[in-house]
């Protein structure tokens, strides 16, 4: 190679890599925040049930089921309910949206799907019938409620 097409060669190459740390990097802290929000709010998540009061008001709120949406609680035609949190994520994939619930049923939820800040997205819909439907509809996933495995993306397939 000669002297005068090496540093043709070299300065792309070393931009792109540049460009790729920067991504990388960029990704780790969002992913890292995103992270700690979850540790966070699954803590909060556990001390809420239909006992607090705020949780009780939204849930008599959503007893016509229009809406079956509110800013705490999502209620199912058939009566039972999620209390959940959302983390908004990149629209792009760049880090993915986090859905995290605690169903009426005991068992905890989460889903990347993009429900938006107060489930804009799907508050149109029509209520789920059970929370068997909103985990089909929604891609939502069962989890033990600490681990990391609900950091995993689960939307779109």
């Amino acid at each position: 190679m000669s002297r005068k097409v090496l540093p043709w060669l070299t300065i792309p190459a070393a931009i792109v890599l540049l460009l790729g740390g920067c991504w990388w990097a960029a990704k780790g802290r969002y992913e890292h925040a995103r992270a700690a929000w979850k540790t966070e709010t699954l803590g909060r998540l556990a001390g809420l049930s239909i006992t607090n009061e705020e949780i009780s008001k939204e849930l008599d709120g959503l007893k016509g089921l229009t809406p079956w949406t509110s800013d705490n609680v999502v209620r199912m035609t058939n009566g039972e309910f999620i209390i959940y949190a959302f983390w908004h994520g990149a629209n792009s994939g760049f880090v993915h949206h986090l859905f995290l619930g605690h169903a009426s049923d005991g068992r905890w939820l989460y889903s990347s799907y993009h429900f938006c800040n107060s489930m804009v997205a799907v508050s149109s819909d029509d209520p789920p019938g059970s929370i068997g439907e909103f985990e089909q509809r929604y891609s939502v996933r069962e989890f033990d409620g600490k681990s990391d495995e609900c950091l995993q993306a689960t939307w779109p397939n």
